[in-house]
């Protein structure tokens, strides 16, 4: 079958749904619970309903209302359910189902951009946020021309709340809060926060992308979990990805206003357009209907008894592996995470060994830099054993490092001078090895890129991810 051109005669779905699993064999085994992160999967029962949902609608296109008007109701109703575990019922909200949340923060940016612009006359705008916040923001301020005013974390990678007031001038336009943080799992002080936008007559968007479903169910379970949403004052916009601990499929996110004239930024209208009089309420034009109707699927067929057995799951996992970190003599749990996000490192090893070695044993699993650590979003698909599974061979890999700690500084040791070889041989020859098929070094090329990356400058640095990007791609 050639791969570079569309065949002229149709091929049979038989033979091409063979490829496709054929080409699934180096795919990560997800449905094992082997993967921590990018995949969330609700169970095989709720997972078949969902999916009906999308094919029953996967031609239509959410982008005009008048033509589909019963994708525009899913919507309405999906936005008005999430927004109820955000807000005090009496509370009335606005939003839109976005496509995930970059897209969800974007339009966060964009919105507190306008908004500042044509009330407050500000041109220069800057935003302050953590360095634990998510690049997503870095990205939409670069495209949006708007300053980001990046405040590093404390050494205990607490979010430093002094600093943060210390940053506001005239230029701010708004505050940016995670719940929780991606890199640690923990919370910004979003009460702080709201005090903080109060005073300064300023917005305040909350990242709970990744958390905040989550965050609200174990809340209902009766967990002490602190003010992060619209209960707060000070709270004027709140993002909250519904394909991750809602379930729904991906491209699915939800973003929440307070006053529905802060939403009208975020629209894009050309009333003179040759074409006809064009809107859109979001960054995307075609919105797959598809999308709108799983999601409205997950949230209704799921419903409120679901999630808390998915959240009890989530969390008897997330116990079983925190509960085995710190109590290990050879690891260390990073920070103070609130949910099932959790990161940790080690004194006595060297931990992006160990995340190779994971790695060889078919675990998908985040690596952290600032300080290294091994990351992992743990799951209800964690809950059947594979959390288990995890520590088993956990346990394996440490065991195999501490039998040898000679053998081990010798790898180190040689790994050191080969390392610090490709430094000395400059730029060119480092991006080359990375960018090269062959193994170098007896290293996993994600290994090297982090061993690399601190000696290149930003220019470099750069390039060099650009490169990567270009060749996967």
């Amino acid at each position: 079958m050639s791969k570079d051109k569309i065949p002229k005669t149709g091929i049979d779905e038989k033979d091409l749904f063979e490829y496709m699993e054929n080409s699934m064999h180096s795919d990560i085994d997800w449905r094992s619970g082997k993967t921590f992160g990018a995949v969330y999967y609700p169970g095989e029962e709720y997972s078949k309903v969902i999916s009906k949902a999308y094919v029953r609608f996967m031609h239509e296109n959410a982008f005009d209302p008048q033509l589909f008007s019963s994708i525009l109701s899913m919507e309405n109703e999906v936005v008005e359910q999430t927004a109820s575990l955000f807000s005090h019922e009496k509370d009335s909200l606005f939003g839109n189902v976005t496509s995930g949340g970059t897209e969800s923060i974007f339009l966060s940016i964009l919105s507190a951009r306008n908004w500042a612009k044509n009330n407050k006359g500000i041109d220069k705008p800057e935003v302050i946020l953590s360095s634990s916040a998510h690049p997503a923001f870095l990205k939409a301020m670069h495209f949006l021309n708007v300053k980001p005013v990046v405040i590093p974390t404390k050494k205990d990678f607490s979010f430093d709340l002094e600093s943060f007031e210390k940053a506001i001038n005239a230029n701010t336009i708004l505050l940016i809060g995670s719940a929780p943080n991606y890199p640690t799992g923990m919370m910004d002080p979003i009460e702080s926060l709201s005090k903080l936008a109060v005073d300064n007559e300023l917005l305040l968007h909350v990242d709970a992308c990744i958390g905040g479903f989550l965050l609200a169910y174990l809340k209902k379970i009766g967990k002490d979990i602190p003010l992060f949403d619209f209960k707060l004052s000070g709270v004027t916009s709140l993002s909250v990805d519904l394909h991750k601990y809602a379930y729904a499929p991906k491209g699915s996110s939800v973003l929440l206003y307070r006053k529905e004239e802060l939403r009208k930024e975020q629209f894009s209208v050309y009333p003179n357009w040759e074409g006809g009089i064009y809107g859109s309420t979001t960054f995307l034009g075609t919105k797959p209907g598809g999308i709108v109707a799983s999601t409205w699927m997950a949230l209704n067929h799921i419903g409120e008894d679901g999630f808390v057995k998915l959240t009890h799951k989530t969390m008897d996992a997330t116990k079983v592996i925190s509960d085995y970190i710190q109590k290990s003599k050879d690891l260390n749990l990073i920070g103070n995470p609130i949910m099932s996000l959790l990161a940790f490192n080690s004194e006595k090893h060297d931990i992006y060994h160990i995340a190779d070695l994971l790695s060889e044993k078919g675990w998908y699993i985040g690596r952290l830099q600032n300080p290294p650590g091994i990351h992992l979003v743990v799951s209800q698909i964690h809950a059947d054993g594979a959390a288990e599974n995890f520590i088993a061979d956990l346990q394996s890999v440490l065991k195999s490092l501490s039998s040898s700690e000679i053998k081990n500084k010798i790898f180190k040791t040689t790994d050191a001078l080969a390392v610090n070889a490709l430094k000395k041989a400059g730029y060119n020859s480092i991006k080359k090895t990375i960018l090269g098929k062959t193994k170098s070094n007896k290293k996993s090329k994600k290994r090297l890129i982090y061993d690399l990356k601190s000696d290149l400058n930003l220019e470099e640095s750069d390039d060099l991810f650009r490169s990567i990007l270009s060749n996967l791609y």
